[in-house]
C-alpha cells in the first residue's frame, strides 16, 4: 500500500524535470484547483504565509485540544512544554497531519515525498511569554536555498487572536533568504495572525515570524506541524512507525509517505549497495 505522497518504483518511470521554487508541478495542479488554494500557493509565493480557511472542522479542533492537553501531562521534566513528538500517538494527530488541504500546500511547498519533521503541542496560557522573530529552517545556513526546505502549519484550536498570544509574522521576509538579524528581531515590524477554529496558519522556512504573550485568560492550544523536503534530517524521527503493521492498518492515507517509507537512505550493509530502485524512485520523487 502506498500514498500519494510515497516515493515509489511507479515514480522513476518518467524522470521529470525538476520544478522550480514555488512552481506547481503538472501532478499537482488538480488537487489545487479541486481543493481552491491557489489563493494560498499566491500568498505563500508572495508573503511567505498564509492561512488556509476550514481546513478542519471545529469538532476536530476540539478534539485535537484534548489530545494535546491529555498527552502533555506526561511530558517530563515540565509538563507545561506542552505535548511532543505526537504523530503516530493518537488518531487525531494522524488525522489533522494527512488533512488534504494541508498535504497539497505541503507539497507546493517542499515537494513531493516530504517527511514529518517536528508534531508539538503547545499550550499558552493567562501571562504566558511571547517568541521574538526567527525562521523555522534556523539549523541552516544563509543564504537559504532557493528551494524552501521546511514548512510549518499552526493549528490553534481555540483559533488565535492578538490578545491571546497569536503568532505575528514578518511578510515578504523569507525572500532575504536568511535569518533575522539582532536588529531585525527588535525593530522589524510584524503583523498578527488571526484564525478561527478550523483554520491553519502556515509559512514558509524562510519567513521571520514569533507571537505575541497572552493578556486574556484561557488558553491557546496549538498543534506546530513541520513538514520538510525529501532530502533533509528530519528534527524527528517517526520511522519506528513504519514497523508497526497493527499502526499502519489504521493509520490514514498518507501517513506512510510523511514516515519516509520506501526511501533509500540506509539501505546498503556491509556487503551490499544502496537498493538503486528505491534511489532512482527518490531521485524522480524529490524534483516535483
Amino acid at each position: 500500500m502506498s500514498d500519494v505522497n510515497s516515493v515509489t518504483e511507479e515514480s522513476s518511470n518518467n524522470a521529470p524535470t525538476s520544478v522550480g521554487p514555488y512552481d506547481v508541478s503538472d501532478e499537482l495542479r488538480p488537487r489545487i484547483d479541486e481543493l481552491g488554494l491557489w489563493d494560498v500557493v499566491d500568498q505563500m509565493k508572495e508573503e511567505g504565509y498564509a492561512v488556509i480557511r476550514d481546513a478542519a472542522s471545529p469538532e476536530l479542533m476540539a478534539d485535537l485540544r484534548e489530545v494535546i492537553h491529555s498527552l502533555a501531562k506526561l511530558t517530563r521534566p515540565d509538563p507545561e512544554r506542552g505535548a511532543v513528538k505526537l504523530l503516530g500517538r493518537d488518531h487525531t494527530v494522524d488525522l489533522v497531519a494527512t488533512l488534504p488541504k494541508v498535504m497539497a500546500i505541503a507539497e507546493f511547498s517542499v515537494g513531493k515525498g516530504f517527511r514529518a519533521g517536528r508534531f508539538h503541542g503547545s499550550i499558552k496560557r493567562e501571562g504566558g511569554d511571547g517568541l521574538p522573530l526567527h525562521s523555522d529552517q534556523n539549523w541552516i545556513p544563509a543564504p537559504f536555498p532557493e528551494h524552501n526546505l521546511v514548512i510549518t502549519f499552526c493549528f490553534a484550536c481555540e483559533g488565535m487572536t492578538e490578545e491571546g498570544g497569536a503568532t505575528r509574522v514578518v511578510p515578504r521576509s523569507h525572500k532575504a533568504r536568511r535569518h533575522p538579524t539582532s536588529a531585525e528581531i527588535s525593530d522589524s515590524k510584524s503583523i498578527v495572525i488571526e484564525t478561527e477554529p478550523g483554520d491553519v496558519a502556515v509559512w514558509d522556512g524562510a519567513t521571520w515570524h514569533g507571537s505575541g504573550p497572552r493578556s486574556i485568560a484561557g488558553t491557546r492550544t496549538m498543534l506546530h506541524a513541520t513538514y520538510q523536503r525529501l532530502y533533509t534530517q528530519t528534527i524527528d524521527d517517526f520511522s519506528y512507525l513504519l514497523d508497526d503493521q497493527e499502526y499502519l492498518a489504521n493509520a490514514p492515507e498518507g501517513i506512510r509517505g510523511l514516515l519516509g517509507e520506501g526511501l533509500f537512505f540506509g539501505t546498503s550493509t556491509l556487503t551490499t549497495d544502496i537498493d538503486m530502485e528505491k534511489f532512482s524512485a527518490a531521485t524522480a520523487t524529490s524534483k516535483l
